[in-house]
């Protein structure tokens, strides 16, 4: 969830600043590049280690002052009139669900486009046209192309229109624009849950028509002949993976193509592209830093505090190390997630003074998981009510030890955050 969580936003962060910087000139080979990369980073920079190199320098010494934590699913504690209840509903599974329903949608989605054009390249016969192997349509769709092939029907074009087409779709041909089609229906399907993931496809195709109409205005056809022919020409887009001669946005291409070039010196605003990326790197690799360290002392006692009033006995470890949020073998509750669901859900009782007092909300409680398992340095961080505080502890401090978590072959120290909510029904 934190990794998606960071994709996502990395996405977001290159989209926006895309559209402020570079929607404006005419460098559509720097914009393809700064697309593709806006699309594949956000997958890989999470997974990017530095924190060593991070707690070297001291003006990151704050930025890696920062606790983080594994979440396990939250739970939903509720009542039906005034009977305490234990009711536990796991809501990141129906997100989990839901997410990854969309997923296979869209990739059925996918495969039956591509089977399509499969079908329509086998089927389909082909000529000769100017010196370029053409297959010939028979239906009204207009020209695409797709790889090295390129589509179009013979008898809807004109004689002056054709030499302008193939200028068109020999661009997307040459320059291997389908290849960055692909990419941006692959990043789509993973993150369809992200507006911005689709707008950001948008921009991929409507930049590479903007490629392609570059090409045909300096292979010496006349501007506004081209856009008279853009404007007349039937269109009806059936393959979801082509580029396509009218692509939508129509308006958009026209404005560029009677746009002035833009100096090459425009190209120094792009190294912008490095502040999310650096931003991204940081967020990704956020970890504790000595003087956390110190921080983590102070939580400690709190935490003892809360568990003594909370009537909970918080075993402390001998030895004290390094807390991790991510671990190559992450600890385990016996039997696993779901034994933890079913503990959580026999014990957990809401409170009869909170039902009293009509008190709701969640309560977040963050503990560390031992080298031996043992669960331990509880801490509310997030407060509701004194009550729900209570039981929320009192059930997770009286949890059996884990299957600790396991890094390069060691067992190790890992920190969790269980969010709890108390629902009155």
């Amino acid at each position: 969830m934190i990794y998606l969580l960071q994709v996502n936003l990395g996405i977001i962060l290159f989209y926006a600043l895309y559209k402020l910087i570079c929607t404006r000139d005419t460098l559509f080979n720097s914009r393809r590049l700064i697309l593709i990369l806006s699309l594949i980073l956000p997958f890989i920079i999470p997974l990017i280690d530095i924190r060593e190199w991070m707690e070297t320098r001291d003006s990151l010494v704050m930025l890696t002052n920062f606790d983080y934590s594994t979440t396990i699913p939250e739970i939903v504690v509720g009542t039906t009139g005034t009977e305490p209840g234990n009711h536990v509903f796991v809501i990141s599974e129906w997100i989990k669900y839901i997410y990854i329903a969309g997923i296979i949608a869209l990739s059925i989605r996918l495969i039956i486009q591509s089977i399509s054009l499969y079908l329509v390249i086998r089927k389909t016969p082909e000529t000769i046209i100017n010196g370029i192997r053409i297959k010939c349509l028979k239906d009204k769709s207009g020209p695409f192309s797709f790889f090295n092939w390129i589509f179009l029907n013979p008898d809807t074009v004109k004689e002056e229109e054709m030499s302008e087409i193939l200028t068109h779709e020999m661009a997307h041909v040459r320059q291997k624009h389908s290849i960055d089609v692909i990419i941006s229906e692959l990043v789509n399907i993973c993150c369809w849950i992200n507006p911005f993931a689709w707008l950001m496809k948008r921009e991929v195709r409507l930049n590479l028509e903007f490629l392609a109409d570059r090409k045909v205005m300096d292979a010496g056809f006349a501007t506004k002949s081209y856009q008279y022919h853009l404007l007349g020409l039937t269109y009806n887009r059936k393959y979801g993976l082509s580029n396509n001669f009218n692509f939508s946005h129509l308006k958009q291409r026209i404005i560029m193509m009677n746009k002035k070039k833009t100096n090459g010196a425009g190209h120094i605003k792009y190294a912008l592209f490095a502040i999310p990326a650096f931003a991204l790197l940081l967020a990704g690799n956020i970890s504790c830093s000595s003087e956390a360290t110190k921080n983590d002392d102070v939580k400690e006692n709190a935490a003892t505090e809360k568990a003594d009033e909370a009537e909970v006995i918080v075993q402390q470890p001998a030895t004290k190390g390094e807390v991790f949020m991510v671990v190559e073998q992450m600890p385990e509750f016996p039997g696993g997630i779901k034994e933890l669901m079913a503990y959580l859900k026999d014990n957990i009782k809401y409170p009869k003074a909170a039902q009293d007092k009509k008190v709701e909300g969640r309560v977040i409680v963050q503990f560390v998981i031992e080298k031996d398992g043992t669960p331990t340095e509880f801490n509310v961080l997030r407060s509701v009510d004194p009550d729900l505080d209570k039981e929320a502890l009192r059930v997770l401090g009286n949890m059996p030890k884990w299957k600790p978590g396991m890094q390069k072959g060691q067992a190790v120290r890992v920190k969790y955050t269980v969010p709890v909510s108390f629902k009155l029904q």
